[in-house]
């Protein structure tokens, strides 16, 4: 199955399907952490509506587009329109304003590292007429435009930026120079993304929102009948420190996207509020009495917005259905956590029932990282396997 976008470690599609297939036409599923948009995806191919929520502003772009019909020939069209404008407006050494960039001195100095002149000018131009002032209309084109100049920068190798490893979140500096041009590859990506997106299989469109899984406000309580989804494992992968380097043009400044890295569900941060009785019950279950007190408090956080993100799955969750969680397990500075073990108890303390758990080899080309197990790094040993967990809200 081809991707329209890169993205480290996304839901294997069988698990998603065979969770869609007991469903019927008119259920609603909800992927309260839509990251790749494998869920909404297989759902709108099954005819199903999908709702998805995501507070990275790039997995949920990913999300829409690859669950979305779009007019593939009125794509083309506007992708030659904009190249023509961008291009003759490139000759003449024009650049545009994003204030964003521009009146931030931080994401500008980082643009200039990781960005080489060439590129920088023609990612000014393209932002400027696909964000600032759109010359297309169609907000579902606008989109695919933006997934197709997005992965010419979220990349393994090089293309229209200096890093390495981008696609992996991961980015380092591998070259200094670079020539690529990305207007006269753009229509490669772009056709690389509808052949991937397969517009003919989509039945029903998904609906997206740019959101926190911890506070679903849109979503009416007991109003969907099935959640698929995969939460960010405790100090697994640091979505943003790859996806910033698109989504700095598309509209957001670093300090913006320092603000959703802190918000995220398992972000590796310290957290404040008084440990409860029922965590501490949970540490002694688990054998974590011992872990000091940086590695404690990062794991209460994660604990308490896992709490918060089940509360409200149960709140918009109908009785009698079924909510599916992915998890694999994770290690923090040398201590290995059970994050299967915790969501369970979590979940029973938000009103579940825990129906099933079963576990899988995760396939070593869709790992984060795929490495040599001889190779003794602690990557290496991370993200071997996933837990999938079944939990019914009782009638």
């Amino acid at each position: 199955m081809k991707h329209i976008h890169p993205f480290p470690a996304r839901m294997a599609p069988d698990i998603a399907l065979s969770k869609i297939a007991d469903l019927s036409k008119g259920h609603i599923v909800l992927d309260p952490m839509s990251g790749s948009g494998m869920v909404l995806s297989q759902a709108a191919r099954s005819g199903l509506k999908s709702i998805g929520y995501d507070l990275d502003p790039l997995a949920r772009m990913i999300s829409r587009v690859g669950a979305t019909s779009i007019d593939e020939d009125k794509a083309k069209k506007a992708l030659s329109d904009l190249i023509e404008t961008c291009s003759c407006l490139y000759e003449k050494h024009e650049k545009f304003q994003l204030k964003w960039i521009d009146d931030d001195r931080e994401t500008s100095d980082f643009i200039d590292f990781w960005f080489d002149k060439k590129q920088s000018q023609q990612l000014n131009l393209l932002s400027y007429f696909l964000f600032v002032k759109p010359i297309i209309r169609d907000k579902k084109i606008i989109d695919i435009l933006k997934i197709a100049l997005s992965r010419l920068i979220i990349t393994k190798e090089p293309k229209a930026s200096l890093a390495r490893d981008t696609a992996h979140s991961r980015p380092h500096k591998t070259i200094f120079r670079n020539d690529f041009d990305i207007f006269s590859e753009l229509p490669s990506s772009l056709n690389h993304v509808l052949k991937a997106l397969d517009t003919a299989t989509i039945k029903v469109d998904t609906e997206t929102y740019l959101g926190d899984a911890r506070k679903m406000t849109r979503i009416s309580n007991e109003s969907i009948d099935a959640i698929i989804t995969s939460p960010p494992y405790l100090n697994a992968i640091d979505y943003i420190r790859g996806h910033r380097l698109s989504l700095v043009w598309f509209g957001y400044n670093l300090s913006k996207l320092r603000s959703i890295r802190r918000k995220t569900i398992g972000t590796e941060r310290l957290f404040s509020k008084t440990i409860n009785t029922g965590f501490v019950k949970i540490l002694k279950e688990l054998e974590l009495e011992n872990l000091d007190d940086r590695n404690l408090k990062m794991l209460y956080r994660y604990y308490y917005d896992l709490t918060l993100q089940l509360n409200e799955s149960y709140r918009v969750l109908k009785r009698g259905a079924s909510a599916t969680y992915v998890i694999g397990n994770s290690t923090i500075r040398g201590n290995y956590i059970r994050n299967n073990e915790l969501l369970k108890r979590v979940a029973i303390s938000s009103g579940f029932d825990v129906k099933n758990e079963s576990m899988r080899k995760i396939p070593n080309n869709r790992r984060y990282m795929p490495l040599d197990d001889k190779s003794g790094s602690a990557l290496a040993f991370r993200m071997r396997e996933e837990h999938i967990i079944e939990l019914l809200k009782l009638s």
